[in-house]
């Protein structure tokens, strides 16, 4: 730990002194110079323990020493210029800065390390000030011991700390793996870099994954379900000469590595890959959708929705396919006891809905009909396997409708759920099969088929150990299972308050996955239709430049730390510079986000 003295004196010389200060704002006295909003300053302090405040501009404005009002001096020097063109009046020119004290950071030599804390004190009056320079590499290194705490390590680097306009060098911030086993948000309009951010994400979670397998980090792993709805995530910028993507980094992988990071896919999509061993087509069966699955994408009335679980309890993983043949008791051969009537067109209208899986219509969902030999048919059970086993999975949805897009990540999601759900609700190995049934309702001995084939699959893979539930006879502990996030984009889409009045598998999931070792990251330009009961359980928030005030308001509302201060910045804010809120963290920190075609595609193991 670097003592009082040796940081100030790598702090050079005093910026400005201190003027006023209260426990919203200070007021900072300095000479003429060029300055920006959300330059970042110190403020050493020996009040008390030695301490160094960090001091963030939100305004400031020209001033003069004199006690003559400057507006009189430019009244006179337009009518008099000869008389105010002395550079005697230089010396008169002042800047007075405005912000709010980020915290304070205090000596602790019982962990021989600067602590970060919340900002519960003021510095001693006249304190001296001193500039954050983004170009004094030892100023940065100031900065990195002081707010050490509040960086994070040996975690997913995002971006380098924000001093103004220019990030810190050396200065990185990192979310902890456990994040990702949250929620998150990414907030941000058209144009502010969200997959620029997405991609640093997904390269930071494969150098974690790396480094765990190489013993150089502990673990868990770390698995990212990531949907990409314009198929750049693959291969980013290689076509225009700019970085390759995923593939590029995985290619430099050695084989032990491919094994056990990477194998059996990490890119998905809905197309055929010829001669791409590690990328793959990617189908559902009928047989993976259950109702609520539907009602979360699709408009229904209760009518429509009480037939289609009373229709599927009764028939299970064969519901569609029985509905798309009309197969369905006309109302003169129903009888009493199989429950309410339904009317004819209720009928009907969930059979249009359901028409989109006819055959010829989707490129995604495959049948299900074991009369006429069309078994089941899914990558399903592999997507499970691959998350649960630490995974980056990159799914490419250019060629899948909006609706098939959505059914896919809701799919999965209430899958993986139900599946850890079940593995802490078993007692014992020999109870995980009954528990796995039970999680997809396929108890035959209480008449529920639920969703048979599912849960077939999922057993037989425990038992390979392809699903890794089950060591050395013990079940395993979520604990030790890899850290799992399902990507959302265009959250408002399925996350909005009338898409959930219904339930969703997403609302379950905002409330009790973490418990789970399961998150979402919100993908969003709009933070305003995002169903507040999802919003509230976020707690990593990465927010972006918003054009809207509406759009701002809800961001800072919602923001896990208090923004005070923040609130222009969220508008005119650069692409890839982005404020970063969570509720691990003491304080709102700003950053830039790399360009990833300057960062390369290897990096050490």
């Amino acid at each position: 730990m670097s003592t009082f003295d040796q940081l100030l004196d790598a702090l050079g010389e005093r910026f400005g002194v201190l003027a006023e200060s209260n426990t919203y704002q200070l007021t900072v006295i300095t000479k003429n110079a060029d300055v920006a909003i959300g330059d970042l300053f110190l403020l050493p302090s020996r009040r008390g323990p030695d301490r160094f405040f960090i001091f963030r501009t939100s305004q400031y404005a020209n001033i003069l020493n004199r006690t003559i009002d400057i507006n009189d001096i430019a009244r006179n020097k337009l009518t008099m210029p000869d008389s105010y063109l002395s550079e005697d009046l230089a010396e008169e020119q002042l800047i007075e800065l405005k912000g709010i004290v980020m915290g304070y950071a205090e000596a602790d030599p019982s962990r021989d390390a600067w602590t970060f804390h919340r900002p519960r004190r003021l510095p001693q009056h006249l304190t001296n000030v001193y500039r954050v320079d983004a170009q004094n590499p030892q100023v940065a290194q100031v900065v990195r011991e002081l707010l050490q705490s509040q960086l994070g390590s040996e975690g997913l680097y995002i971006g380098d700390l924000l001093a103004g306009e220019h990030a810190l060098p050396g200065v990185a911030i990192q979310l902890p793996p456990f994040a990702l086993s949250h929620h998150i948000g990414i907030f941000g309009r058209t144009g502010s870099g969200k997959s620029n951010l997405l991609m640093v994400l997904l390269r930071s979670v494969l150098q974690h994954n790396r480094q765990v397998h190489a013993g150089h980090r502990p673990g868990p792993r770390a698995s990212i379900f990531a949907i990409d709805p314009h198929d750049e995530f693959r291969t980013w910028h290689i076509a225009t000469g700019g970085s390759d993507g995923v593939r590029g980094i995985i290619g430099n992988y050695s084989q032990d590595e491919v094994n056990e990071l990477v194998s059996p896919f990490y890119y998905l999509t809905a197309r055929e890959m010829a001669n791409a061993p590690l990328e793959r087509r990617v189908f559902l069966s009928r047989a993976d959708l259950v109702p609520d699955d539907l009602i979360s994408v699709m408009e229904f009335t209760e009518q429509q929705i009480a037939f289609s679980n009373a229709f599927y309890a009764e028939h299970g993983e064969r519901w569609i396919n029985l509905l798309l043949r009309n197969e369905v008791m006309s109302r003169d051969d129903r009888y009493e006891e199989s429950g309410p009537e339904y009317a004819d067109v209720t009928i009907a209208a969930v059979q249009r809905r359901l028409g989109f899986l006819a055959v010829g219509r989707t490129r995604v969902f495959t049948r299900f009909d074991p009369g006429v030999g069309l078994q089941y048919d899914s990558t399903l059970p592999d997507i499970v396997c691959a998350l649960e086993r630490g995974r980056v999975l990159i799914v490419d949805t250019t060629l899948m409708t909006e609706i098939e897009r959505f059914l896919l990540t809701t799919v999965v999601a209430r899958v993986l759920f139900a599946t850890r759900r079940a593995l802490r609700t078993a007692t014992d190995v020999s109870s995980l099969e009954q528990e796995i049934r039970s999680a997809v309702g396929n108890l035959d001995e209480q008449g529920q088929v639920g969703m048979r084939s599912l849960a077939d699959e999922l057993i037989e893979r425990i038992s390979s150990n392809a699903l890794p539930y089950v060591r050395d006879g013990q079940l395993v502990s979520i604990d030790q299972l890899p850290f799992v996030n399902v990507v959302i984009e265009e959250a408002p889409s399925v996350l909005n308050p009338m898409r959930m009045r219904y339930g969703s598998v997403f609302r379950d999931i905002s409330l009790q996955g973490r418990k789970f070792g399961i998150g979402l990251t919100v993908i969003s330009q709009q933070v305003s239709q995002i169903d507040a009961g999802v919003l509230t359980q976020v707690n990593t928030e990465l927010t972006m430049s918003l054009g809207n005030q509406d759009e701002r308001h809800e961001a800072i509302r919602n923001a896990s730390a208090d923004l005070t201060g923040f609130e222009r910045e969220l508008q005119v804010m650069s692409r890839g510079q982005v404020l970063v809120t969570a509720s691990y963290s003491d304080v709102p920190l700003p950053i830039r986000v790399p360009d990833y075609d300057e960062m390369g595609n290897d990096f050490d193991g």
